[in-house]
């Protein structure tokens, strides 16, 4: 029996599978990233993951062909190699090479957005479009895109870096240092960023009552929970969120034309319709007209899974082409 490692790494977790046949995770392990601690801790927390997810019991007689992870960008994914991740605080880092070295098998290493969007696209919301854009609005903003059913890197590996449109002219310092990207204006951080901006100037008393009266605790659960309420502050933020969102989406199907847009992300499943009902009027208002009726945008359905579920069939297609017959 053969199976897939997969692994989902994230600024504060690490999402560790092992992906049997079938595509059944057989065992998970989520721990925490530890990025403050350097990047030996962080290497140790991955295969930490690992062996914890590939025990005698769970491979029993099998073999395992080799792991897929995904990791934030921008990345080289045919070098194996992360060009810069601000929240795990690396730079120019050969993470395939390392991670080959200590387990002695294939590594194929991809976005950790473009990996969820192969996992929306084969399993969850986005099965049967072979041309879909993938946005996740969580702390920050990624994206990832199939076009012809294989996952798009572009020429350097940067394609689908949505967070950073930008959708403010001259709007605030983007974490990547520019001004008005989407990711500063919409993503958790920024919404959070607006909501204490509130209550500095002595409003917003709704969010800081659901947040237990203080400042510190606010963030994007205590806002959707004050929108969920009824606050009309909290929904204002979560719609003006949601049209940035749509300003975007707009602009990208005008550019790509794809069957379908599907948005994950813990902000975005929380907020659900609060959102997304912002993003749909929007969106529709930007896309050319004669493409409107084509535009469709949905949740995302796998939730935490798209990842691993993604990085393993990465893995497999990789491991697929590897095998294929050369021609003479």
């Amino acid at each position: 029996m053969d199976y897939i490692l997969a692994v989902d790494l994230g600024g504060t977790k690490i999402y560790s599978a092992l992906i049997g046949p079938g595509d059944l995770i057989v065992s998970r392990d989520v721990r925490p990233t530890e990025a403050e601690l350097g990047q030996e801790q962080v290497l140790d927390n991955i295969i930490s993951g690992i062996g914890a997810v590939t025990t005698a019991d769970t491979i029993k007689d099998g073999r395992i062909l080799g792991l897929g992870i995904g990791a934030p960008g921008p990345l080289d994914p045919w070098a194996g190699r992360v060009c810069f991740a601000p929240n795990l605080r690396w730079r120019d880092f050969c993470l395939r090479d390392v991670l080959q070295n200590r387990l002695g098998m294939p590594v194929f290493l991809e976005n950790d957005a473009n990996l969820a969007a192969l996992g929306e696209y084969l399993y969850g919301a986005g099965q049967g479009n072979d041309n879909m854009v993938f946005i996740t609005v969580s702390t920050g903003i990624g994206g990832g895109l199939i076009l012809g059913g294989e996952i798009y890197d572009g020429a350097f590996g940067g394609a689908g870096e949505i967070g950073h449109i930008s959708v403010v002219p001259d709007g605030p310092v983007c974490s990547c240092g520019n001004r008005g990207c989407l990711e500063s204006m919409a993503s958790g951080w920024a919404i959070k960023g607006q909501a204490l901006e509130l209550i500095t100037a002595g409003q917003g008393g709704q969010i800081l009552a659901v947040a237990g009266g203080e400042a510190r605790d606010v963030g994007c659960p205590a806002i959707v929970q004050a929108a969920q309420r009824g606050d009309p502050e909290a929904r204002s933020l979560l719609a003006a969120a949601g049209r940035y969102l749509g300003q975007a989406i707009g602009n990208i199907a005008n550019l790509l034309n794809p069957s379908l847009f599907v948005i994950g992300g813990g902000v975005a499943a929380a907020a659900g319709r609060l959102l997304l009902e912002a993003t749909e009027v929007s969106a529709e208002q930007r896309v050319f007209p004669a493409l409107r009726s084509f535009l469709k945008i949905v949740p995302a359905s796998l939730r935490a899974r798209a990842g691993v579920l993604g990085a393993a069939a990465y893995a497999r297609r990789q491991l697929a082409k590897q095998n294929m017959p050369q021609p003479n």
